[in-house]
């Protein structure tokens, strides 16, 4: 992977499961990359995408705004 150009997040569909999958990924002009899930079940590479949403810098500062607030800097750590 080349530097990431671009943040998407995407709702898949597990294959196997059923279920919803939401995660955050960083891409590259290629579009490859490395993500974070954040919910559904594990991937295992019978997802299909449903929805797929690129991130502006607008998103971003907002995003970050709303973590800041709920997880100040310095605040306890459940990692």
């Amino acid at each position: 992977m080349t530097d990431p150009t671009r943040v998407v997040i995407d709702v898949d569909r597990d294959g196997w499961t059923k279920r919803l999958q939401l995660n955050i990924s960083q891409l590259d002009q290629d579009g490859h990359g490395w993500g974070y899930r954040l919910a559904g079940p594990k991937y295992n590479g019978s997802s299909q995408r449903l929805l797929r949403c690129e991130l502006t810098a607008r998103d971003a500062a907002e995003i970050r705004k709303a973590l800041d607030e709920a997880f100040p800097e310095g605040g306890a750590s459940d990692v």
